[in-house]
């Protein structure tokens, strides 16, 4: 069965895609560099303290996202900054407010806006400092404690007795989980979670290709998802369809864009 789409984590997954298409457009990089540039030092002191902070801290990924989350209410931009990192908020906020000029010039007309802008920031400074790989591996186990949402079901166990081993053999075993694994993806279908959107990216790219770009859904169609022979009226129908549905995903209503 494929992926689930948990409503919360797939609009993540969506930001993600649309803000590594801002960050890759030179213009936005260009401007975003300018707002930044003067206080690069305090983001970089700020993104290192913050990090340091979670890491004596103890906590797990979910505990440590609902602390920041309760703290950054307290925050009027919402910068995302760890209790020990609220030292630099009233110094950047010149940075904030320039930030949320340029992200509504831009179209993102959103709440998360200019948070996650300043976590790109920050994240980068740790990557370069080589304190954040791009990938993480997260033991089964673990996925438990990474988000601070209720999880649609409680977590499926099983149980190998050393014994089913030596009688039946790995190959009958593993068919045996696969069987209980099968049952417990319908389980959490039946919550109401929908297949992951596979084409989640190129949704994002016709959504910044039409709303950045200033391109109408049959050029995009033209240059996505034309061939020879094809309906380029119905391609165009599809990408308008899709960019509406990517803006349900990422929170930001059509008519705000206008």
């Amino acid at each position: 069965m494929p992926k689930l789409s948990h409503p919360k984590i797939t609009k993540g997954h969506a930001i993600d895609a649309l803000l590594n298409l801002y960050r890759n457009d030179r213009e936005f990089v260009r401007e975003l560099d300018k707002i930044r540039d003067p206080y690069l030092d305090l983001i970089i002191q700020c993104a290192l303290d913050s990090f340091d902070s979670g890491r004596k801290s103890g906590l797990s990924p979910k505990e440590y996202f609902e602390t920041a989350i309760e703290h950054a209410k307290n925050v009027q931009q919402g910068c995302p900054f760890f209790p020990e990192a609220f030292v630099y908020a009233a110094q950047l906020q010149p940075y904030f407010d320039a930030l949320s000029k340029l992200a509504y010039r831009w179209k993102l007309r959103a709440p998360w806006a200019v948070p996650m802008l300043v976590i790109y920031d920050m994240f980068d400074v740790l990557r370069i400092k080589g304190l954040m790989p791009d990938e993480i591996e997260v033991p089964l186990e673990e996925f438990s404690s990474l988000y601070p949402w209720a999880s649609p079901l409680p977590p499926l166990e099983i149980k190998v007795p050393a014994w089913a081993i030596i009688l039946q053999g790995r190959e009958k075993v593993l068919a045996e989980i696969g069987r209980k694994l099968q049952q417990y993806e319908k389980e959490i279908k039946a919550t109401g979670l929908t297949e992951y959107p596979s084409a989640l990216k190129a949704h994002a790219r016709w959504w910044f290709m039409h709303y950045v770009e200033g391109k109408a859904y049959d050029e995009i169609a033209h240059v996505e998802t034309y061939t020879p022979g094809g309906s380029l009226i119905s391609y165009a129908r599809n990408v308008g369809k899709a960019v509406r549905e990517f803006s349900k995903y990422i929170g930001i209503a059509p008519s705000v864009l206008k």
